[in-house]
Parts: C-alpha cells; sequence; structure tokens
C-alpha cells in the first residue's frame, strides 16, 4: 500500500529513521542521533500538517508524547549548538569564556541524562498510531503532487505578508517555509515556482539564526546569576553587540534569498490561480 502513496512512502521512511535513533539515544544521545531524530520528528510533523490541510484529520493531541520527546532532545541540540558557536565566535574575535563554556558544558551533560531517561521511557509504538490515517490518503502520485503544490503556492503567499516584517515574524516564516520544503521534497515534479537550492540556503541561513537566537538568551540566563562587577559579566555585555552583529548578517543573507524567491512571480500566480485542493 505505502508504495501507491507517496505521503505514507515519506512518512514511513521518517518513521525508521526516528526508531533507529532512538534505539541509539536510549545508550548515549549524540550530536548525529539527536540531529537526525529531531529531523525525523520535524518532517513527520510536517506531513500530519500537510494531512491535515488535505483531509481535516486533527493530530496535535495524539502526537503529544513524541512532541514531548523532541522538545527534550531540543533542550541538548541547543546546548550543543551554544558551544559549538561560542567556539567558532571565540576563535573570530580572539576571545575567551572559559566559565561560561564550562557553565554550558555542564548543564548539556544534565540535559544529555536527561533526554535518555525520555529516550529509555518512550513507547516505541506512539507513531505507529497515524500510519493507518494516511492509508486514507487518496489520490495518484501526480494528484497528490498538484495539491501539495498548491498548497506550497499558498504558504508562500502567507509568507510574503510575514515578510513585510521579517524581523518581527522570522519564526513564523522559517516554520511555513520549512512545511513548504519538506512537501515539496517528496514531489517527484519540479514545482516551478520556487527555486529549491536557494528555499534550502535561505532555510540554512534562519537555522543559523536560530542558533545565534539560542545563544544570545543562555549568555543571558548566565549574565543574571554573575556577580555585578564581574570581570566576565562585562566582557559577555560588549560579546553581546558583537553576536547581535553577526545575527544579523546571517538575517540579510536570508532575506535577500527570500526576494530570490519572492521575486519569482509568473509561475507562482500559475499555481495560485489552479483550484484550490479538497
Amino acid at each position: 500500500m505505502a508504495g501507491n502513496n507517496l505521503i505514507l512512502t515519506n512518512w514511513l521512511l521518517q518513521e525508521q529513521n526516528f526508531t533507529e535513533n532512538l534505539i541509539l539515544s536510549r545508550k548515549r544521545p549524540t550530536k548525529i542521533s539527536v540531529h537526525d531524530i529531531r529531523v525525523a520528528v520535524k518532517k513527520m510533523r510536517s506531513y500530519l500538517r500537510l494531512k491535515e490541510e488535505l483531509i481535516g484529520d486533527k493530530w496535535k493531541e495524539s502526537f503529544l508524547k513524541i512532541s514531548a520527546l523532541f522538545k527534550s532532545f531540543g533542550r541538548l541540540r541547543d546546548y550543543d549548538m551554544s558551544l559549538v558557536l561560542i567556539r567558532n565566535l571565540e576563535r573570530k574575535e580572539f576571545l575567551s569564556f572559559i566559565f561560561f563554556k564550562e557553565y554550558l558544558s555542564v548543564n548539556r551533560s544534565l540535559t544529555r541524562k536527561w533526554a535518555r531517561q525520555d529516550a529509555l521511557k518512550f513507547n516505541d509504538q506512539e507513531s505507529d498510531a497515524f500510519n493507518q490515517q494516511f492509508n486514507s490518503l487518496q489520490g495518484s502520485e501526480e494528484e497528490v503532487c498538484e495539491k501539495i503544490i498548491q498548497l506550497s503556492a499558498l504558504k508562500i503567499k502567507k509568507v510574503k505578508t510575514l515578510a513585510k516584517h521579517f524581523q518581527k515574524n522570522v519564526h513564523e516564516i522559517r516554520k511555513e517555509l520549512k512545511d513548504v520544503y519538506y512537501w515539496l521534497k517528496i514531489c517527484p515534479k519540479d514545482p516551478g515556482f520556487i527555486n529549491m537550492k536557494v528555499l534550502h540556503r535561505m532555510l540554512s541561513y534562519l537555522g543559523t539564526w536560530q542558533d545565534h537566537f539560542v545563544l544570545k538568551r543562555k549568555i543571558k540566563q548566565y549574565i543574571k546569576d554573575l556577580p555585578k562587577r564581574s570581570e566576565e559579566k562585562i566582557t559577555l555585555k560588549n560579546f553581546e553587540k558583537k553576536l547581535d552583529l553577526s545575527q544579523k548578517e546571517v538575517l540579510d543573507r536570508a532575506i535577500k534569498k527570500w526576494e530570490e524567491i519572492r521575486n519569482k512571480k509568473a509561475t507562482l500566480s500559475v499555481a495560485l490561480r489552479a483550484p484550490d485542493p479538497d
């Protein structure tokens, strides 16, 4: 059955990725297993949003346990990426934050233990409950792809509105465009109205922007616990300004990529004029 169902085929692939990395994480969550399980969950969640658009099935309540595991692994990933980013910026700016890195490392160690416990407690059968729902999706591969293209074009139209205040809406823009990317990637048909390589690059920049956002939040949390006259506090506050500039540079690159996508008007208009999906 899965062989004839485009969305179910890709759902089952991500379900397999999720399970394989869950097994690895029960031994010890690593950067790779945490990254791979989170990507699998993001895609699964995106396919569920697609299914809801197509046939109206609600899914969030049934997905709560997987979402909780995703958040647990997300906390671990945040510490991993904050350490990577702070080390890179240390080299670039010729600075050193020994105690702040130690703070991040200690919290990462604790978060890894909690993530492993959450993985051990997780019921492997949670994601299986959705398989039957995906079986109910009707239509040939070509018909499903046409609907996906139409829905993706509508999301691009929504992002156009959000992008009028890009920095304010960056989190929502990233979420909407991830859906567009994941949906269109499962279609063998060229969507025509969007350059997928440009979209991928834009999402990469927005991901880096998000890593900056998380690191800045962790710096603020850490600074609150430092003595008022701490030399490290002064250094970190000055470093925050450089971090702001670095984050702005990344966001500017993302906006340039968005302009490339937004300006591809003709074929987008054709996709939007197509009949609304059922």
